[in-house]
């Protein structure tokens, strides 16, 4: 078992406690509000990073059928059981199922805890058939000197790889990818952590769609490129 796969499966149950509720709620808003495909129908839907399942119990209604994976099989399992889904332990990097495989792919807040961010986004694009989308949050880079400060302050419980990345870098690497309907927004334009802060917070992440780059975590949907049969 390798040294990441291990952090996480020792995490199991302490998982959530490093999460805040008013966080994963504003996540869950700007997946299913913000960047969720209008007007598609969901047949097959895979989350990549499932953790202990709170984005997934979200998005199990919208979804004929749901896949769950994660690093750490034991989190996948348990989610699975819970929503009677089907789960595969994986890295997000090396993903095991076959190209052209899900409607839609999510992932919130996994890809940063990854060895390669964007290796882990290209993976989620090669198993969306073409036509489908990929639907993923992380945070912002901009933010980064926050994090370092609070790992210095040990107010940052966790502990594990942490690898942000630019929203335009990622707009620049969807394009040449080939994607579609490439759309951003986010959440959190100051840290949640301050008191009283939550009050005010949702009147700036309605309009993220064009604050994003100065927000703490940012999220983006694109569509996989159909390709043309060549004769």
């Amino acid at each position: 078992m390798r040294k990441s796969e291990l952090y996480f499966e020792e995490l199991g149950d302490r998982f959530d406690s490093y999460m805040s509720d008013y966080d994963v709620d504003r996540r869950i808003e700007l997946i299913l509000h913000r960047l969720w495909p209008k007007n598609t129908a969901v047949r097959n839907c895979l989350e990549v990073g499932c953790g202990t399942g709170r984005i997934s119990r979200a998005v199990y209604p919208r979804v004929e059928k749901l896949t769950v994976c994660d690093l750490s099989g034991g989190l996948a399992s348990s989610v699975a059981r819970t929503l009677s889904c089907e789960f595969s332990q994986e890295d997000a990097c090396e993903l095991s199922f076959l190209s052209d495989n899900f409607d839609i792919v999510v992932s919130s807040e996994c890809i940063e805890h990854t060895r390669s961010p964007y290796q882990a986004i290209e993976e989620m694009i090669r198993v969306t058939r073409p036509g489908g989308y990929i639907v993923v949050t992380t945070p912002n880079r901009l933010w980064f000197p926050v994090l370092q400060f609070a790992r210095l302050a040990r107010l940052r419980k966790f502990d594990g790889n942490e690898i942000w990345l630019w929203p335009l870098a990622v707009k620049s690497f969807l394009r040449r990818k080939g994607c579609l309907e490439i759309k951003f927004a986010g959440c959190h334009l100051l840290p949640w952590q301050i008191p009283l802060i939550k009050q005010v917070l949702p009147v700036f992440d309605r309009l993220s769609c064009r604050i994003f780059l100065a927000m703490i975590n940012f999220g983006f949907s694109a569509r996989k490129q159909i390709l043309s049969n060549k004769i």
